[in-house]
């Protein structure tokens, strides 16, 4: 399936009936006074996420193509998502950009909305409030299901491959300035008290003179929109300082927002959240998370200094596998 039609299903194009529904509530509702949209369950609930007896949480992604950003506010205080019969349905807000025309809602489906052909109702142009509800919507989610839900493994190197395990996979690579010089770059054994296999490269790159060694991975097959995204982690081991990186590296070029790391020989959970990230733009073509937030195509390590670095088990929060398809 192509991403338009993707975009075309995935929300209110596939719903029943695309056009404001003036008889989704009392009489006295019009376009200009409540506006409605019925969402088909089928069309928002992908194949790797169909529990039938447990409860679910769903991504809505709204962008010009399936909503009208004009009919609401500026924050979206006056959206809300009920069941056919008006009954509210706990929902968050991931995030919300009228200007840019996109936004992002998860949507806790309970069991009697899992069947074939139920529907649900997305209003807006309503009395602004917050009606988000964070805990009302993983309430009784086990952690395991929220986090396959709201995160997506990259790799845990445990699959004797240098495929990596998204949805689009692609191979672990390994670069480096013209005076950087790579010694080695393996999948091998974690060492240093860690059981399992990790991604290692040994490396000589000079900081005084400028050089750097990399190693990183496509996340797909083209730009992503990562806007949802919570933190990158992983664990880490190595020596010196090095700089994970969100890449935009598109016909040669490109530009990232990267974050520095320092580390020792023991292995270490690292977290980069957003915030964290270089807002100065520099040598290393680093712009800020603002600037490559919606057109994400690599994740990468950037290493100058030290002689080596291992990492493992790396995940991205915040979003979902639907995310890097």
């Amino acid at each position: 399936m192509t991403r338009l039609r993707i975009l075309a299903a995935t929300f209110f194009v596939a719903a029943i009936g695309c056009s404001t529904d003036r008889n989704a509530g009392n009489s006295s509702e019009t376009e200009n006074t409540m506006a409605a949209r019925v969402v088909s369950v089928d069309s928002v609930l992908p194949e790797w996420n169909r529990p039938t007896r447990v409860p679910t949480v769903i991504t809505l992604r709204l962008d010009a193509s399936n909503f009208d950003f004009s009919l609401a506010d500026s924050a979206g205080s006056d959206v809300d998502v009920e069941t056919m019969d008006g009954i509210q349905m706990p929902f968050e807000t991931t995030f919300w950009d009228k200007p840019g025309t996109r936004a992002r809602l998860r949507v806790r489906l309970d069991t009697t909305l899992l069947g074939k052909h139920a529907s649900f109702l997305v209003r807006w142009n309503q009395l602004p409030k917050i009606r988000t509800n964070s805990t009302a919507v993983w309430a009784g989610i086990p952690d395991s299901q929220k986090l396959a839900l709201t995160s997506v493994l990259v790799d845990d190197f445990e699959h004797g491959s240098m495929t990596n395990l998204l949805p689009v996979g692609k191979t672990w690579y390994s670069g480096s300035s013209d005076s950087g010089k790579i010694n080695w770059f393996t999948l091998g054994a974690a060492g240093a008290k860690r059981t399992g296999n990790a991604l290692g490269i040994g490396y000589s790159a000079n900081t005084v003179q400028g050089q750097w060694v990399l190693m990183g991975t496509a996340l797909g097959s083209g730009p992503r929109n990562l806007r949802s995204l919570d933190s990158i982690v992983f664990m880490a081991r190595g020596s010196g300082a090095f700089y994970p990186s969100l890449d935009h590296y598109v016909n040669q070029r490109g530009f990232k927002a990267r974050a520095k790391v320092v580390i020792d020989s023991t292995w270490r959970r690292i977290r980069v959240r957003p915030s964290d990230f270089d807002t100065v733009a520099n040598a290393s073509g680093n712009v800020g998370w603002m600037k490559v937030r919606d057109s994400i195509t690599h994740l990468t390590f950037m290493i100058s200094g030290g002689s080596e670095l291992w990492i493992d088990d790396v995940r991205l929060h915040g979003i979902d596998r639907d995310d890097l398809r």
